[in-house]
């Protein structure tokens, strides 16, 4: 039997300013459907001259009951899922006032009629699946948008909008309002407790709810009542969402609940503006930590904490003109931790004084860490600690807990502003959000310029002085921190597709959008790359501003990035073992784009770069179009298959047999610029399954043609 009930309206009961014994009136009712008493159903009250709401539950009669004061009171059935919504107006009078509200509950139309089963270890599962309606404007592709609803309710049944009762086959059926939903099953003896999310737009089978056996993984963590907030995370090497528990912070005890399998465990402990976080056992990165094979119970999974102690630094140093040697009153500097384990990118900024001199006053929980600093003037080129240009190379200033670390100077070059004009814009993101940190660089062509940077504010404005000359080319590069992908003008992607600013005057509203990082889980691997140019030695000059991009195999969209180092260095961060695709753009270099697999959590992709003979940024060259690997391969029974297009063509997209017959055409006609995936789900053109074995696909344009395989399995 189909039970429901609704969760989120619980708000306060008493009313401000009366005190308890001025409730001498009463609200009584009974609930019933089909003249009999409703157990356990929600009755929402509204109190009068307030915002508060309070949720009564009928008993075993079928009966609620409240207290009340003089004024009119609202009140309303809580399932306005399976039952016509109903309400009523009651208005209490007088003082000793008893009112009678009685609701009798009639059926609503459901929209669509959905089916499942739910099963372990191949056998039907007798239980309760729970279903929780959520906005429509969830993205369900998107974990962290989902997630967020997967929180273990106090009581299921009153936490649900739908609730039905699988039989000893495992079979479920209910009706259900059109919608987005969260699945939900309750841990048992034997297994976890199960989530999903669903969209009912029909009538639909769920796909099979297919239960994890339950382990327990348990520990304790020393010291942790010395901390704020203490969090211990279970990785499962599969990928997939962690397993989490908070310990008991008087005696530091976890128990996990998880599915056999191989984990990394890292325990993450908060106090005040400071994370300090260690995997097991006593390391600090991913590749270190212990595997934790569970396939039964694991105990002594134990942390020691350290005494946390938040210490104080400082920094200081004066900013003086390059060219004078003069001290640079007011001139603004801003100090960053990138260490995100320990100081959660602590940021700092300071003023210099009339003497030029500036003081940084920190905390720390590290014995040792960094910052990376950047000064500017007005009238002066900014510039990164030691006189670095971006952030990129910019040089880490250590210090260590209770230091003073002097001499942190900054020598600025003078702007040379004569017959040069400026460049200035506003940096958003697709949700029209402003970006208020990060930095824009500008590649230039003119000599008495080379690469300098302009530092975005907090209202997300940035501006570089009068320092380009007439005539000469700059190409603008967007970087807005460590949630979006780096940019390039004029909104493109890559330094391929880049479009370069003729300076003959000072230029306003060049603009950018930034796109946010897709989501990832947190990354326990990561991938370690060397780039070069064929041809060119300058590893330094050529590599300025390139960038390297991760994004697992099958995706679309690139979840992280990094800069090339001035060595042709880079990291990028993966979630766990697997194929993912890597790639690089480098001004004046065609964008190159590789397969990697990672294994035991780190992967290498070395790339060489092929130059485009794009000079001074006046030369434009079309990049061709690609055609990937199909993934899964071999498949059943889908695979995807991803073409980039450099630019809006005519364009055919056809699988063949292994005879040249053609089986499929998947696309023919007008292809625009940009990425598309392809499905194909392993029939013909009739429709009809076809048989198992080795088939072809083939991209087709004006001047290429690529052809790839692919395996069918039954």
């Amino acid at each position: 039997m189909m039970k429901k009930s609704l969760t989120t309206l619980l708000l306060v009961f008493l009313i401000a300013g009366f005190a308890q014994a001025q409730y001498l009136s009463t609200i009584s009712g009974t609930v019933t459907f089909d003249s009999q008493p409703m157990v356990d159903f929600g009755i929402a009250i509204t109190i009068p001259d307030t915002e508060g709401v309070a949720l009564k539950w009928t008993d075993s009669n079928g009966m609620y009951f409240t207290r009340a004061y003089i004024g009119t009171y609202n009140l309303a059935i809580v399932d306005t899922f399976l039952y016509n919504p109903l309400s009523y107006d009651v208005k209490i009078d007088s003082l000793g006032q008893h009112e009678i509200c009685d609701f009798e509950l009639t059926l609503r139309e459901q929209d669509a009629a959905v089916t499942g089963n739910v099963s372990f270890d191949g056998f039907g599962v007798e239980t309760t699946v729970y279903f929780l309606k959520i906005s429509d404007d969830v993205d369900l592709n998107d974990f962290t948008q989902v997630e967020t609803h997967f929180e273990v309710p106090a009581i299921a049944k009153k936490w649900a909008s739908y609730s039905t009762d699988s039989d000893a086959n495992g079979d479920l059926s209910l009706g259900m309002l059109y919608g987005k939903y969260v699945l939900y099953i309750e841990s048992a003896e034997l297994t976890l407790a199960h989530w999903g999310a669903i969209n009912v737009q029909k009538d639909m089978t769920l796909d099979p709810i297919i239960l994890k056996e339950k382990k327990f993984l348990s520990g304790t963590v020393l010291n942790a009542d010395q901390y704020d907030y203490v969090q211990i995370l279970a990785h499962s090497l599969n990928s997939g969402r962690p397993y989490t528990a908070v310990p008991n912070m008087e005696t530091g005890e976890y128990t996990i609940e998880v599915a056999p399998g191989t984990y990394i465990v890292r325990c993450q402990a908060f106090i005040e503006e400071h994370l300090y976080m260690v995997y097991y056992d006593s390391v600090y990165t991913s590749q270190e930590a212990e595997q934790i094979e569970v396939q039964d119970d694991v105990s002594g999974i134990d942390f020691n904490l350290p005494t946390p102690y938040v210490r104080h630094f400082t920094v200081s140093g004066t900013v003086t003109s390059a060219n004078s040697g003069l001290a640079l009153a007011g001139a603004n500097l801003t100090f960053v931790s990138y260490n995100i384990y320990a100081n959660l990118y602590n940021t700092y900024w300071v003023e210099t004084d009339e003497k030029g001199d500036y003081l940084v006053e920190g905390t720390t929980i590290m014995e040792e860490d960094s910052l990376y600093g950047f000064a500017y003037a007005e009238n002066f080129f900014g510039e990164f600690y030691d006189n670095k240009m971006t952030h990129i190379d910019a040089d880490p200033i250590v210090y260590h807990a209770d230091e003073n670390v002097t001499g942190i100077d900054f020598a600025l070059d003078t702007l040379n502003t004569e017959n040069c004009f400026s460049i200035s814009g506003f940096i958003t993101d697709e949700d029209k959000e402003i970006v208020g940190q990060g930095q824009i660089t500008a590649f230039t062509n003119a000599t008495t310029v080379g690469v300098v940077t302009a530092q975005i504010d907090t209202n997300g404005n940035y501006a570089f002085d009068a320092v380009f000359p007439a005539n000469s080319t700059v190409y603008l590069q967007a970087w807005g921190g460590y949630d979006y992908l780096p940019m390039y003008y004029d909104n493109k992607d890559t330094w391929e597709d880049a479009d370069p600013i003729t300076i003959t005057q000072d230029i306003t509203g060049i603009n950018f959008v930034l796109k946010k990082k897709a989501p990832r889980r947190f990354p326990l691997a990561e991938i370690r790359g060397y780039v070069q140019i064929s041809g060119n030695p300058k590893i330094a000059e050529s590599l300025q501003g390139a960038v390297a991009y991760v994004r697992a195999e099958g995706a679309t969209e690139w979840t992280d990035a990094d800069f090339v180092d001035a060595s042709g260095n880079f990291t990028l961060p993966a979630e766990t073992n697997g194929n993912y695709e890597v790639m690089l753009t480098a001004k004046g270099c065609e964008d190159q784009t590789i397969q990697v697999t990672i294994d035991g959590l780190t992967g290498d992709a070395n790339v060489t770069l092929n130059p485009t003979g794009i000079e001074d940024g006046k030369d434009i060259i079309v990049r061709n179009h690609q055609l990937f690997r199909a993934y899964p391969n071999p498949f059943n029974p889908t695979t995807t298959i991803r073409v980039e297009m450099a630019k809006t063509a005519e364009a055919s997209l056809v699988i063949y047999n292994v005879m040249g017959q053609k089986v499929k055409t998947l696309h023919s006609g007008s292809l625009e610029k940009g990425t598309k995936n392809f499905k194909w789900n392993g029939t013909d053109n009739a429709g009809k399954q076809v048989a198992s074995g080795l088939y072809f696909y083939q991209l087709k344009t004006r001047n290429n043609m690529q052809t790839k395989s692919v395996i069918f399995l039954k």
